[in-house]
């Protein structure tokens, strides 16, 4: 018998969810009446199929087209919507879904990166060099390496200028609104679209050098890339001053545009161990890591049907559900146990514009008998 205070959590990527007659992207055809009517049925029937207590959803361009969604589906008095800011917004947003019991307590955008994030390194002298050499030198790595030389001096120099995310993430503080007794602590929500993989368009001067041109497209692709790893690195710096010295639950949901093993998501998640047999002593604390549903579904399943996207017939999970130790049943500080996972893609193998070209992810958390 379910527990009220188990928990589970979904993410949905709306793919352009906007009112019928509205722009969207510059040249975008708008949605007509039939159109929007389709995709917010769909839309509606997803969510009563997720039957999750948490949803974050992406590329929204409007408060009324999620509203529209739950009414569809019949659940508009059962959840409590929550968004980027009041009124209307340019562009595509995250925004959030919280079902009864819980509640929300608090919502929190965050657009300017923290004042802690800086990526700059600056060049260091060969003379500086010699005087402190790289702490981890590849050669005391490898036995049968050969004898490494000295890095150059302009190895080091790097200096990234991003100040912002490219879509605010929104911060969700939820409470469960009706336990009593041993009453789950506040739990934060972090609803996320991290930049895409799809290369940056370069500006005009660059696009019109002759130089850069015929690189146009390998260029914005690693300026997508530095970008979204950058978001990760701040979302990283804000994790740690919230979740650092104390046992606050904390969730990171959403499209968050990489794989399970990628460099964003390792920054993202900061490494925690995971526990692998019974005296392993791995996983029984992890201060300030987040753990991946999908491994901890890998870890259970001999299942391959997990993916949430498709591109040019790759297919990768890129939308993700992070949680914290208060959710990992082997930490000392656990609260929650893994139920398990669900993918919900086969809509990818023919996307139309009523649908998505996302695959739908729910994990859910069992509240631990001890707890209460």
């Amino acid at each position: 018998m379910a527990n009220m205070r188990d928990i589970s959590f979904a993410s949905f990527n709306l793919y352009n969810l906007q009112l019928p007659g509205k722009p969207m992207y510059p040249g975008g055809k708008p949605y007509t009446a039939e159109e929007y009517a389709a995709k917010t049925a769909w839309a509606g029937e997803a969510v009563r199929r997720l039957d999750a207590d948490v949803i974050a959803f992406q590329e929204l361009w409007s408060r009324q087209a999620l509203a529209d969604v739950f009414k569809a589906a019949g659940l508009d008095d059962r959840y409590e919507l929550a968004f980027i800011k009041p009124g209307d917004w340019d562009g595509i947003a995250v925004a959030a879904a919280v079902r009864k019991p819980w509640r929300i307590v608090e919502t929190t955008r965050h657009k300017a990166f923290p004042p802690g994030f800086r990526l700059r390194k600056g060049k260091r002298s060969m003379a500086d060099i010699q005087k402190n050499p790289p702490e981890a030198d590849l050669a005391a790595e490898d036995d049968e390496a050969e004898e490494e030389t000295l890095p150059s001096h302009e190895d080091d120099a790097i200096e990234v200028v991003i100040g912002e995310f490219s879509r605010s993430p929104l911060q969700v503080s939820i409470q469960h609104g009706t336990a009593r007794s041993t009453k789950p602590p506040q739990v934060e929500v972090f609803c996320c679209h991290l930049k895409s993989k799809l290369s940056t368009r370069l500006d005009d001067a660059e696009y019109r050098d002759p130089n850069i041109r015929p690189h146009a497209e390998a260029l914005g692709a690693a300026l997508s890339s530095v970008r979204r790893l950058s978001e990760a690195a701040a979302l990283r710096v804000i994790l740690n001053g919230l979740m650092t010295g104390n046992d606050r639950p904390v969730v990171v949901l959403g499209d968050l545009n990489d794989g399970q093993h990628s460099n964003a998501l390792a920054v993202l998640a900061g490494r925690p161990t995971f526990r692998l047999f019974a005296t392993h002593r791995g996983g029984r604390r992890s201060d300030g890591g987040l753990y991946n549903a999908l491994a901890l579904q890998q870890l259970r399943s001999l299942g391959d049907v997990y993916y949430t996207h498709e591109h040019r017939n790759v297919r990768e999970a890129i939308d993700h559900v992070l949680v914290s130790e208060q959710f990992y049943e082997f930490s000392d500080a656990a609260l929650w146990g893994f139920r398990g996972m669900r993918f919900m893609n086969d809509h990818l193998e023919v996307v139309t514009k009523a649908e998505t070209d996302h695959g739908l992810v729910r994990a859910a958390f069992d509240w631990l008998p001890k707890k209460g």
